[in-house]
């Protein structure tokens, strides 16, 4: 009987090697592409809030109140993420993170459509707010379980000399759906003008998120589960309350995770969400004009981030954050003055530099440096619970907070205080933390 032919060594080797090349490229579009999609949906809110919702929802305030409802219910959206962050987390790391992942795109993707269905306040009382709030919890909570568990997918699938940048893809497609929310936004305001995109305008972006849900479910379906899950399953290992065990046994990872990405978090959203609403309503400045510098920023950030991730690679992951903090901190108060200054170039400038490139030396190696303080066993949990409870502490209430330290008379010397005890905290324990860019996962 004829043996069928066997094939040369290394046939079988390039065919498994170029196998292994397109299931990365999937894994990095499926992480990627759904991680841009989710924080497309998230920033719009963040940059139709300031400007429409205070007059859609909450009429009835004065100008300072209805700012601190607004920025409440962008709180709100925070403060269920590390619900979503511990939910999604154990099922992340009982079912899989791929599972996870579906899931979290198609509540996040149906909540904001939703958004864009919301009657006002004019045509529906109470119940527009009410239910605005109701939509912007569940974007948190599908918000709180999509990071970590997509990190946690591409770092697990990468080589031990390329996490970083492998983790940063999913912190690179962050500023891709920003730059997609932001423009948009924009490009509506200079077609329809304010009051129309004010009116009903607004609610375009949020309808068009259903698009690209559909579009990212489709490519989130095709991509393999993490073999060191698949191998922890074959081993019978899975943790069966994993949240408990690193409540028991992670803690301190948990704080250094918490740490740096409030810093981070904070930093972003008072340079971005906090100055939009201050320069539109306190300097009367354009908001079209802040979108774009936004936009820009984000540009530069996304082509930054990869870049640092690999630098972190070959030097470390403390050192760049260490870097990112102490510049933040000097860096701050400046880019108050330049908004201060009332030129729309000059701040679109002040915030390429603060978003491209300072709040990119400490989000370019986040991602890698939170999962890599936890095992396999339970990195979605402890990584979603770190994670999100340093946004929530940092940028989601950071807004909030500056806004009500300035109060009616306007200073900010209060906010950028409340920034610096910010920094020196995260900075003190990144110092003190050991570096895990070599560690074994």
């Amino acid at each position: 009987m004829r043996q069928p032919p066997v094939a040369p060594v290394d046939v079988i080797s390039a065919s498994a090697e170029s196998h292994e090349r397109g299931g990365t490229k999937r894994l990095l579009a499926a992480a990627s592409i759904g991680t841009a999609i989710e924080h497309y949906d998230f920033f719009c809110y963040a940059f139709v809030a300031p400007v429409v919702f205070g007059v859609a929802f909450f009429p009835r305030m004065d100008s300072l109140t209805g700012t601190l409802a607004v920025y409440t219910t962008f709180a709100i959206g925070f403060i269920a993420r590390p619900l979503g962050g511990m939910v999604f987390g154990h099922f992340g790391d009982r079912i899989g993170r791929k599972f996870v992942l579906l899931l979290t795109l198609l509540l996040m993707g149906g909540a904001s459509f939703l958004i864009g269905c919301l009657p006002t306040y004019a045509s529906a009382g109470l119940w527009a707010p009410a239910l605005l709030v109701l939509l912007r919890f569940l974007q948190g909570f599908a918000f709180g379980g999509e990071y970590m568990n997509a990190v946690t997918l591409m770092l697990e699938g990468a080589p031990t000399q390329r996490r970083g940048l492998f983790a940063s893809a999913i912190n690179a497609s962050g500023p891709a759906g920003i730059i997609a929310a932001s423009g948009l936004i924009a490009m509506l305001t200079g077609v329809f003008g304010n009051q129309a995109f004010q009116e009903w305008g607004w609610r375009l972006p949020f309808l068009l998120s259903i698009v690209m849900v559909v579009i990212g479910t489709y490519v989130r379906s095709q991509v393999d589960e993490s073999t060191l899950f698949r191998q922890l399953q074959a081993s019978k290992q899975v943790a069966r309350i994993p949240m408990l065990d690193v409540m028991r046994s992670w803690k301190i990872a948990t704080f250094r995770a918490v740490l740096i990405n409030m810093v981070h978090s904070s930093f972003q959203y008072l340079c971005t969400v906090f100055v939009l609403g201050y320069a539109v309503k306190q300097l009367g400045m354009s908001a079209a004009g802040i979108t774009t510098g936004t936009t820009l920023a984000n540009v530069v950030e996304f082509i930054a981030v990869p870049l640092l991730a690999m630098t972190s690679d070959k030097w470390g992951r403390r050192p760049l954050i260490l870097l990112g903090i102490a510049v933040a901190a000097f860096w701050f108060p400046v880019f108050l003055h330049i908004v201060d200054a009332r030129n729309i170039p000059l701040l679109i400038a002040g915030m390429v530099v603060s978003i491209g490139l300072v709040h990119a030396l400490m989000f370019a190696p986040e991602a890698a440096f939170t999962a890599e303080q936890f095992p396999t066993e339970v990195r979605s949990s402890g990584g979603s619970l770190g994670k999100q409870l340093g946004i929530v502490l940092g940028g989601g209430c950071a807004p909030l907070v500056a806004t009500a330290l300035m109060g009616h008379g306007g200073s900010l010397t209060s906010v950028v205080w409340y920034f610096e005890a910010i920094a020196v905290c995260a900075f003190v324990v990144i110092l003190l933390s050991p570096e895990s860019s070599r560690r074994t996962l």
